[in-house]
């Protein structure tokens, strides 16, 4: 409770900062000190990067051991650790810094106190956001993945930075499949023969990420085909490493941060945050729970539209996951028609993992959408899932309510409720923001409403869902929003699900396929006049 006032105060000094001059200014010789400082760092760095600090962004495969690492995200081991390794960190953090230093040096310093046109200058924004994904994909997977993470807060980065990071990919090269039968059998204690058939030492997985890959492969009890998800052998132990010195990093530029500047210290807690998400993601598990509650809870909601792979418990470990194969064609990629079927489907799936079940799934993307031989929309992938408050889906479904309705201050309202927003933000000044972009977007459907909540054709062209996340990121990052991540992967979600959407009709309108289900889930909790009252 503490850590979210505190949070809260901090982003109400950025918001004073942001919307109102302020009559403090940096002297010039603050300034100099402050750059001199960035600088000779930068230089120093610099030099004393070798080629031999490169780790290259797939990290270097070894014999290592779990021996001494924590398994969840524990910070005092972590730290005891890494603390015995000074030779080990010290070569990674050169390659790091070595990166990050000149990146940040000349957005700052050059930029941000020099020219000072990168706040008002979207083509610059965008031409640092280029950079940034670039550096990020150089540095490695955990870098991606924290970049895949800060990527849905508009909170924090502008928009440009936002749309740019959201293009980072964690595909890489797979490592050799002699290695993930090491892995399985040692993770099963039985030799891969006796377990699996078709996998084949010679050849390669039918995917590979960045934390792992699968094969496709048969049980050779059951007769089964499944999808095997093996670790990589020694991801555990080089993304606590690389935790750990982002953490260092992330508590200096928050120390340089709020001396220099009135900017909240958000960067140590916001890397804590993805830490622990990213450990979880290496506990499969963890994932395999997740999977059997999401069965549990989405099929029968969704009856005979979505499937969700049913999970072999006997086979998984923390770095193995068996599940079922799911044949089939990514949604994406399917014809115009079966598109054009399945996108309601989804944009009800994740409509009801927000307003209804709390347990949402955090990592929508294309290749986790699929199309079975049935035609059911099938979901894979959850390593990562994100916890809606319960009292916040009653209060998010009166908010899609008033979406609805255009009702531009009860939207406000619910802002407050949720926590986006302090009880004394100045309405007077964002309603007429909003007002303009929920007016020029075409959202609200008012008359639908009175002449009995039904749902005709609007006359014009809504904007797409995309171009009104665009508009309302810009007012997000100026005002002292507080976005929780659930409300961000829902927003990516339904970007991702238009995306798909339009490929199959180009005409296809979001809003109005989101409001059947949601208006249905609204008469459930207010009643129909309650929600004719709302």
């Amino acid at each position: 409770m503490y850590k979210g006032q505190l949070a809260r105060m901090l982003r109400l000094k950025l918001y004073r900062t942001k919307i109102q001059p302020t009559n403090k200014k940096w002297s010039k010789s603050k300034k100099f000190v402050f750059a001199s400082a960035i600088g000779a760092t930068s230089v120093t760095v610099g030099s004393l990067a070798t080629s031999d600090a490169s780790i290259g962004p797939i990290y270097e495969f070894e014999n290592t051991t779990d021996y001494g690492l924590p398994m969840d995200y524990n910070i005092m081991a972590m730290q005891h650790y890494f603390n015995n390794r000074p030779m080990e960190i010290l070569q990674r953090t050169l390659g790091i810094l070595s990166e990050v230093i000149p990146y940040f040096s000349r957005l700052l310093i050059w930029e941000h106190l020099i020219r000072r046109k990168i706040k008002d200058h979207e083509g610059l924004q965008k031409k640092y956001a280029v950079e940034l994904r670039e550096m990020l994909t150089r540095l490695g997977p955990c870098f991606i993945k924290l970049g895949q993470a800060v990527s849905i807060r508009p909170d924090i980065l502008p928009s440009s930075f936002l749309f740019e990071l959201q293009k980072l990919c964690d595909a890489v090269p797979s490592f050799p499949t002699k290695d993930a039968i090491d892995t399985i059998e040692k993770e099963l204690g039985l030799k891969v023969s006796n377990i699996f058939e078709g996998l084949d030492p010679e050849e390669g997985p039918i995917a590979a990420a960045s934390l792992g890959q699968v094969y496709k492969v048969k049980l050779v009890d059951e007769g089964k085909v499944v999808a095997v998800k093996v670790q990589r052998p020694d991801m555990h132990h080089y993304v606590l490493r690389d935790i750990y010195i982002m953490r260092f990093i992330s508590r200096t530029f928050q120390w340089i941060k709020t001396t220099f500047t009135y900017q909240r210290p958000f960067d140590v807690a916001l890397l804590d945050t993805f830490a622990n998400a990213t450990l979880k993601e290496l506990d499969y598990i963890n994932e395999a729970s997740n999977q059997k509650r999401c069965k549990v809870e989405l099929e029968p909601r969704l009856k005979d539209k979505i499937y969700v792979p049913e999970v072999f418990e006997k086979y998984t470990t923390r770095k193995v996951l068996v599940s079922e194969w799911i044949e089939g064609a990514q949604l994406a990629k399917s014809p115009p028609e079966v598109i054009n079927r399945l996108i309601p489907v989804g944009v009800e799936c994740f409509l009801i993992q927000l307003l209804e079940t709390g347990f949402f799934h955090a990592d929508p993307h294309p290749g986790n959408l699929l199309v079975t031989k049935d035609g059911k929309l099938a979901l894979i992938d959850f390593g990562l899932m994100a916890d809606v408050p319960i009292q916040d889906t009653k209060t998010m479904t009166k908010t899609i309510v008033h979406l609805m309705q255009g009702d531009v201050p009860g939207l406000v309202q619910d802002a407050i409720e949720l926590g986006f927003l302090p009880e004394n933000v100045d309405k007077a000044s964002l309603t007429p923001v909003l007002q303009e972009v929920f007016d020029s977007a075409q959202l609200a459907v008012t008359e639908q409403i009175k002449q009995g909540l039904t749902f005709k054709a609007i006359q014009g062209r809504r904007k797409q869902f995309m171009a009104v996340s665009f508009d309302l990121n810009k007012i997000f990052y100026l005002y002292p929003f507080l976005v929780p991540d659930y409300f961000a992967l829902i927003t990516r979600a339904m970007i991702v699900l238009e995306g798909i959407a339009v490929t199959g009709d180009p005409d296809f309108d979001l809003f109005r396929a989101a409001y059947p289900y949601s208006l249905k889930r609204a008469i459930g909790l207010f009643g129909y006049t309650g929600v004719v009252r709302i």
